[in-house]
């Protein structure tokens, strides 16, 4: 049995833990490093398939933001309970990505809707779409008589860095995507575009998921008096939401690199193996190891989920009541005479499909001249069946996927793929429902009774604050912690 003495301990594998653990070794401080399993970078890590490394599904940079400051911010003011306190940051983002890959920004993402493809209004703020729609003048009439009565309330999507981190509302009631929805976007347009587009995510209406979080289903929350604006034909301008990507790679091939360096880097201690155990001291946190080691830390940083930093530390308690999202991913490479057209992403906001979005991972690379295209495919299963009727297999699956891509106008009738690869997740994403947000806050501060001065990183930042951007600045903020050399 052995026994390591290290000023910081990191238990996990998230892109947060690759980062602090790089950027620590970089400066020359001793960390160890450990992960109870799974690959560098975790959902990030994407996947290994055809010789290369794919994205699991959309996933990109973004260097933009509404609350992006003029000048950055002192790193260590980041507060991942903030929802979208990672916006101030993106510069910051920014710096440290393009330190360590070439990127290039994205053609404005589209929506496919009524037959046809206009701006994206789900996540790339495409409000030239709003006039196009079949329901405009009606929307445009609600919204116009609900004005005063969305701006009175304190549900206006305006005080939204207001609302409770547990979802609900001064009642105890979860203030629900569906309701602030049409308080916002008013009924027409909210059942014409986005409860259509929720189902094609979901399976079904969102009202069990709390607004704060609406980004987590990829929905969107708008001021009525924008979209008003957009309607009459005097429309507020907006900065463009803007998505970018490395150049021929991928964020996965990021977290690759970033794996290898944290591995063979000498100041980085990297134990592959299970947690057995964790115990606050006097002097600091006794780790027990399954490969029998016992590592001893001045400060502990956490990146797994709070349940299971509690049963690590031998607390039973129930697991949290979660609600996750099944997925269905397709990997594809087609010839690029099958492809119709070019584009970054698309979603399908119309329920004609069992697709919810298609990302051209080939144009978001900036591979424009390869003989061959590379498509991701994201469906919810379930809606995929619902659309095409029982998919008793691969081969089936895989027809059904490539006669919604042939209907979006994306491949030919007759594509064939030189490569195909369907992945099945049957919870791939947990949901911000009340009973979920409530577990986790009420176990993440038992976890910092029980193990108090812990560093809180990834799973166990805050809700849901595991997005790429807070991921990244949470391993830098790790980073410049006040540790001990």
């Amino acid at each position: 049995m052995t026994s390591v003495e290290t000023p910081l301990a990191i238990v996990g594998n998230s892109l947060a833990v690759a980062v602090a653990a790089t950027e620590r070794a970089r400066r020359g401080l001793r960390t160890v490093v450990v992960n109870p399993g799974g690959p560098w970078g975790a959902y990030f890590a994407g996947v290994q398939a055809d010789g290369r490394r794919w994205d699991a599904g959309m996933v990109s940079y973004e260097f933009t933001s509404f609350r992006q400051p003029g000048t950055p911010p002192p790193l260590a003011s980041y507060d991942p309970l903030v929802r979208n306190d990672i916006g101030r940051f993106v510069g910051v983002v920014q710096d440290y990505i393009q330190g360590r890959q070439a990127t290039r920004t994205l053609a404005a993402p589209q929506m496919w809707i009524e037959g046809r493809w206009l701006p994206d209004l789900l996540l790339a703020n495409g409000l030239a779409a709003l006039p196009e729609l079949a329901c405009a003048a009606a929307a445009r009439a609600e919204l116009a008589a609900g004005i005063d009565a969305a701006r009175a309330s304190p549900w206006h999507a305006r005080r939204k860095n207001d609302w409770a981190a547990d979802g609900r509302g001064p009642d105890g009631a979860l203030l629900d995507c569906v309701t602030v929805s049409r308080l916002n976007h008013g009924r027409v347009l909210h059942d014409a575009v986005f409860a259509p587009f929720a189902r094609q995510v979901l399976g079904r209406d969102a009202d069990q998921l709390a607004a704060l979080y609406h980004r987590i289903p990829w929905l969107p929350l708008y001021w009525p008096e924008t979209l008003l604006s957009w309607l009459d034909g005097r429309p507020q301008a907006l900065p463009p939401t803007e998505f970018s990507y490395p150049v021929g790679a991928s964020v996965a091939d990021l977290c690759a690199t970033l794996g290898a360096e944290l591995e063979a880097a000498p100041q980085v201690d990297c134990r592959l193996t299970k947690l057995q155990a964790v115990e606050a001291g006097a002097r600091g946190y006794t780790l027990r190891l399954a490969d029998g080691a016992t590592v001893h830390a001045q400060r502990l940083a956490w990146a797994l989920s709070p349940h299971q930093g509690l049963a690590a530390c031998g607390q039973d308690v129930p697991a949290p009541p979660e609600q996750r999202l099944p997925l269905l991913l397709a990997f594809l490479r087609l010839p690029r005479a099958a492809v119709s057209r070019s584009f970054s992403v698309v979603h399908a906001a119309a329920a004609d499909t069992g697709l919810y979005r298609v990302n051209h991972v080939s144009d978001c690379a900036g591979e424009f001249d390869s003989p061959d295209v590379r498509l991701v495919v994201e469906a919810h299963p379930e809606v995929l069946q619902a659309r095409h009727g029982a998919l008793a297999d691969d081969a089936a699956t895989l027809q059904a996927v490539l006669d919604d891509l042939a209907r979006l106008g994306i491949v030919r009738a007759d594509a064939t793929p030189g490569f195909a690869r369907l992945m099945r997740m049957a919870g791939a994403l947990p949901l911000p429902t009340a009973d979920g947000l409530a577990a986790y806050a009420e176990h993440r501060a038992a976890l910092l009774q029980r193990l108090p001065g812990l560093l809180t990183i990834g799973n166990s930042a805050g809700p849901f604050a595991t997005a790429l951007s807070d991921q990244i600045v949470q391993g830098l903020v790790l980073a410049e912690a006040p540790v001990a050399h």
